[in-house]
């Protein structure tokens, strides 16, 4: 499974769409066997998009990230985990150890937030 996480420095980007870096993750049996830094253009979301359909990236971590792109991303098959923060490094090992994440979501949205913000009945 390859898992891309918007990074700013050694932390997830706050915002997705000023985002230029991704870090790129395989994970194999709750263990991360290779990881690497792309940059891309920001506010380019079909580039984007594209870049992560070439990865076979599964599954994008990322901090502030709106609905439509949310469900971009979704239809075309990607797990989005967004709103979240923090050291990129304890948020991958988290994610690859099938940890909860809760502790790294980005402060004032919990659970029901997310939903909310998503267009989710709550």
């Amino acid at each position: 499974m390859h898992v891309a996480i918007t990074v700013w420095g050694s932390r997830i980007s706050p915002v997705f769409d000023a985002a230029q870096t991704l870090l790129v993750a395989e994970i194999r049996d709750k263990e991360i066997v290779d990881q690497r830094i792309i940059g891309f253009q920001a506010g380019i979301f079909n580039g984007l998009m594209r870049l992560l359909e070439e990865l076979d990236v599964q599954v994008l971590i990322c901090g502030a990230l709106c609905e439509g792109p949310v469900r971009s991303l979704e239809l075309q098959g990607i797990e989005v985990i967004p709103f979240m923060t923090g050291e990129v490094d304890k948020i991958l090992e988290l994610y690859a150890g099938g940890k909860d994440l809760t502790e790294c979501t980005m402060p004032g949205c919990g659970r029901a937030h997310r939903r909310c913000c998503r267009g989710l009945n709550v």
